[in-house]
């Protein structure tokens, strides 16, 4: 439970549940997951405090498949970062998980079910790694710059004249250009 679940449970605003209660139920009731941001508590121990019984002892139970884990913990579990975890989510590699109290949460389940599935993030059906036709294009040869060599070997052509000649713009004329001195060996 969080303390915002505590305070509905007593009937009070969280605010005045915090400002009359708050400091004594944290004394006496202890946090199941200490270190984060949001605090939490067993259900079984916040309502016997609320109804003013002894607390009982936690159980110690092993993990159940059903206990939602933090991105931290999740991480933990599968051995890589919280935004690893949070990337995953996003990619489709690991479930959305559940929105609760303002975070997201996962399933111990999905977390071990993806652990025991392994690395299969690159197993798709599309191109694989050394496919042939992940090569880049074959640069295409322009018959303009052939031309324009030619014409550049009769006289001098300036950016203007090339850009009216073939109707382009001046930077698409620069390029021609550019190109053409490559191939005349000018530079």
């Amino acid at each position: 439970m969080t303390e915002d679940d505590i305070a509905t449970a007593t009937g009070l605003p969280l605010h005045t549940w915090r400002r009359r209660h708050g400091t004594d139920f944290r004394a006496r009731v202890p946090v199941i997951n200490p270190g984060e941001r949001m605090r939490l508590y067993d259900e079984t121990q916040a309502t016997a405090y609320i109804n003013g019984r002894p607390l009982p002892a936690l159980p110690a139970q092993a993990p159940h498949p059903e206990d939602l884990l933090t991105d931290k913990e999740t991480a933990a579990l599968l051995g890589v970062d919280a935004s690893t975890v949070r990337a995953y989510a996003t990619t489709g590699y690991l479930p959305a998980g559940t929105e609760r109290h303002g975070r997201t949460w996962w399933p111990r389940h999905v977390a071990e079910a993806r652990l025991k599935a392994g690395d299969q993030r690159h197993h798709n059906p599309g191109r694989q790694p050394g496919d042939p036709r992940n090569r880049a294009p074959r640069p295409r040869h322009d018959p303009r710059i052939t031309e324009i060599v030619e014409l550049n070997n009769r006289a001098p052509l300036t950016t203007t004249d090339i850009a009216h000649r073939y109707g382009v713009s001046e930077r698409t004329a620069q390029r021609l250009l550019a190109a053409a001195r490559v191939i005349s060996g000018e530079k």
